[in-house]
């Protein structure tokens, strides 16, 4: 057999039984041969393409674990925050938006930090100072929260007399009930309606942009628990479906429908049967429920154990209650899906793992590939369990540091300093066999760079800041152990590891060119590294500087 492709140079495989090889053949889109280069000569003819890499290391193509692919629609329509850091810079972007955009009828945007504001929060009448006349929705970096202006309030006829919404917070002004403009997590469904409209090609074009991003990352496979601010799951899928029948996607995805608390679980149900059978091709299929047991640290509605530390009796709550929660859990099994929560605090955790226990003891069924992702306050029993319930865990490196804005504004204050440096596990799940995978939550993360989360799965400290303190520096992992959770372990979450994530005979030829053997440099330099080339079936997807 003669290869179409043979590759030459430092292979880091992932693959258990062969984890270093110099060379590899490619034939007709999968991987024929690993091994030493003395042994491919075989392999070589007349057509065969040579690609050679003396100075760096070859690696799978990786996957990010967490990604809300379609929320990228907000950032290529919208006002993107990401690129600003003060609320001054804030109010400048939007208001620039507005000027490049006078015939707008909404400003719409995503990226506001909320550790940049004071103890009040973002206000309706800072946005205000951009315009009282159209409404402006901005949503914040994590998702979770809601900054509005005096026109998206009272349209959405939210006041003094506006009752609380089960699962949300309608931040008021202190002795009174005036609302500020900040709305967090379910309270968010209140403006749902005024929020601008997408179409089907808007969110091809989302997808699209967020896919050349990625493969610019090295990402090859990316797992979507799809975010539905607007409620309109059919037409989000309906672009997948549009772009898989046209041959646009190159990456794979794996897709969850996301069950949210005040949902009609029946109908939930009976939609995403639908879209499960529907959404079924090579390239994107749904398969997953995704459920948020509770909502982030930084908005106080991250469920906790213990108190948060700057709000005595205040424990943050479930998104669901227990009974509820291990019922639909169970159901979703039973019929088929994979279910991904969300848990921040630690009783969040304790509440998920309940659910998975429950369900385990009433369907028998162990290995589906159940995962928790966030994963920030977390005590060790917990760990145990998610072992014995064979739980994957998704981590997030891109936050593994003691983030300036995040953990000394935010982090400390809420959670005092034993749970704060305590946060965010990684060596503890790999230690106790626990299969561990990585995310970006993009676009929580932008730019979710795959070097940036090596190097913080493997140094706990800021990029460029060697010499600070590591937040938690037992957690820290080889540069090996983090390369599994990049490659072969985001594959097993997705449950695409009989074809991808390893180099090996028999599998996708989905592999990453890096210019850096990163097996070797020094580990403070890991985030310098760069994707010269990326590889889907052998065919060049990615190639820097074209």
């Amino acid at each position: 057999m003669k290869a179409d492709l043979i590759v030459k140079g430092k292979v880091f495989t992932a693959d258990k039984l062969l984890p270093l090889a110099e060379a590899f053949a490619v034939k007709n889109g999968k991987i024929v041969f690993v091994g030493k280069q003395s042994e491919i000569s075989k392999y070589f003819g007349n057509n065969t393409k040579i690609i050679e890499n003396k100075e760096g290391i070859i690696i799978p193509g990786m996957t990010d674990g967490h990604a809300h692919v379609t929320s990228t629609t907000d950032l290529v329509l919208g006002v993107n925050l990401h690129e600003v850091e003060t609320a001054e810079e804030y109010l400048e972007k939007i208001k620039q938006f507005y000027q490049n955009n006078d015939d707008i009828n909404i400003i719409f945007g995503q990226g506001y930090q909320n550790g940049v504001f004071d103890e009040i929060g973002p206000t309706a009448a800072m946005l205000d100072k951009v315009s009282n006349q159209i409404p402006i929705i901005m949503v914040s970096e994590d998702e979770h929260t809601f900054w509005i202006n005096s026109k998206t309030m009272s349209m959405a006829g939210i006041d003094e007399k506006t009752p609380e919404i089960d699962g949300g917070i309608i931040v008021r002004y202190p002795c009174t009930r005036k609302p500020t403009g900040w709305l967090k997590e379910l309270a968010g469904s209140l403006i749902q309606n005024i929020m601008p409209a997408y179409t089907k090609d808007d969110y091809k074009k989302g997808i699209l942009a967020y896919q050349s991003m990625a493969l610019s990352t090295g990402v090859t496979n990316v797992f979507e628990p799809m975010l539905d601010k607007r409620k309109d799951y059919d037409l989000r899928y309906e672009a997948y479906a549009e772009l898989a029948r046209e041959g646009k996607l190159k990456i794979t995805f794996t897709e969850a429908y996301t069950l949210e608390p005040n949902d009609d679980y029946e109908e939930v149900f009976k939609k995403a049967k639908i879209l499960k059978n529907k959404i079924n091709y090579d390239k994107v299929r749904l398969t997953t429920l995704k459920i948020f047991i509770d909502g982030v640290v930084e908005a106080h509605t991250a469920f906790l154990r213990e108190e948060y530390n700057d709000a005595p009796g205040d424990f943050g709550e479930s998104l669901f209650d227990q009974d509820q929660l291990n019922k639909l859990v169970t159901r979703a099994i039973k019929e088929g899906y994979v279910v991904h929560t969300h848990a921040i605090g630690d009783a969040a955790l304790d509440c998920i793992l309940n659910a998975y226990e429950y369900a385990q003891n009433k369907t028998a069924i162990f290995d589906r590939r159940n995962a928790v992702t966030h994963l920030q306050v977390v005590e060790e029993e917990q760990i145990d369990r998610m072992k014995q319930l064979h739980i994957v865990a998704v981590i997030n490196p891109y936050w593994h540091f003691k983030n300036p804005i995040y953990y000394r504004n935010l982090e400390v204050p809420f959670l005092g300093q034993e749970r704060a440096d305590k946060e965010y596990p990684a060596a503890s799940f790999i230690k106790k066999g626990i299969v561990t995978s990585q995310a970006s939550d993009w676009p929580v993360t932008v730019p979710a760079d795959t070097m940036t989360s090596l190097h913080l799965m493997v140094n706990r400290v800021e990029t460029g800041k060697k010499g600070v303190e590591a937040l938690n520096p037992n957690e820290r992992i080889s540069v090996e152990e983090a390369l599994m959770v990049l490659t072969v372990n985001g594959a097993y979450e997705s449950n695409l590891e009989s074809r991808k994530g390893t180099i090996s005979v028999g599998k996708d030829a989905d592999f990453v060119v890096l210019d850096k053997d990163v097996l070797s440099i020094d580990a403070f330099e890991l985030y310098k590294t760069k994707i010269c080339q990326t590889y889907i079936n052998g065919k060049l997807v990615f190639n820097k500087g074209e």
